[in-house]
């Protein structure tokens, strides 16, 4: 029985760990997205083709355009 109540609490340690783990993660991911998009420049890239455009935080001229481009 005391193997059971060890192999038991291992899991329950695991599991705890394993929780703290992907909401450190997503905490992560959060902030870092929204810092970018604070921040930073959004790439929207078409993985097909591969091209792609850089969304800056400042219009330009022709951006629609090649926004179309890339999804064509």
């Amino acid at each position: 029985m005391e193997i059971a109540d060890l192999l038991s609490d291992l899991i329950l340690i695991a599991s705890g760990a394993w929780v703290v783990f992907q909401l450190g993660r997503f905490v992560y991911r959060s902030v870092r997205f929204v810092y970018n998009a604070i921040y930073g420049d959004f790439v929207l890239t078409n993985p097909k083709t591969g091209k792609s455009v850089t969304l800056g935080r400042h219009h330009r001229d022709g951006l629609a355009q090649e926004i179309l481009d890339i999804l064509e």
